[in-house]
């Protein structure tokens, strides 16, 4: 019975990842909150089950208040970008679309951000489920709006037989030229 009652105090630990590593997986030191320990980061799922697990206790208590707005600023801009969880990612648009408009719960997130800065996390998760969604793991890195050498061949050859645009269409016959003699 005791090792049952441990095991549900116990602090959530970050689930199994196949071949993932979160890039703030680091164990440190629980950072005080108003007297209250705050759990480090292990992740986007386990910050997701935190904020739960603190949301389900929550009372009209400032040491509470604090703790949740101390755990839900563990949430930033560089963690959304560093996440590979979809699944995660996905609730987060959620979670932080649902912030904007208040509700009516005792505490919740839209009292820990400014709307700005809440915007911005919702902007970087939404961007990042997006990349995700394509099989990304970065952006696509800047360049021309259509660069001939990156182009696969069939569409090099549908472009050059369809667009209007005479330049670029010599543009796009040197470079089937260049690949040929490249081999």
């Amino acid at each position: 019975m005791a090792s049952t009652f441990a095991r549900r105090l116990a602090a959530p630990t970050a689930p199994a990842r196949a071949q993932q590593l979160e890039l703030f997986d680091l164990p440190t030191a629980t950072a005080p909150a108003y007297g209250m320990a705050v759990p480090p980061w292990c992740g986007l799922a386990a910050w997701h089950r935190e904020l739960d697990r603190q949301s389900a206790i929550m009372r009209p208590r400032t040491p509470l208040y604090h703790r949740f707005e101390a755990t839900a600023r563990q949430l930033t801009r560089e963690r959304i970008r560093a996440s590979r969880d979809v699944a995660a990612i996905a609730r987060l648009v959620i979670r932080l679309s649902a912030a904007r408009y208040p509700t009516g719960d005792l505490h919740g997130l839209e009292r820990v951000w400014s709307r700005a800065e809440l915007g911005t996390l919702i902007v970087e998760a939404t961007n990042r489920r997006t990349l995700l969604g394509l099989g990304r793991d970065a952006p696509r890195t800047k360049g021309p709006a259509l660069d001939p050498r990156r182009l696969p061949a069939d569409r090099l050859d549908y472009l050059i037989q369809t667009h209007r645009d005479i330049a670029l269409v010599d543009a796009l016959r040197i470079e089937r030229e260049r690949r040929h003699r490249q081999g």
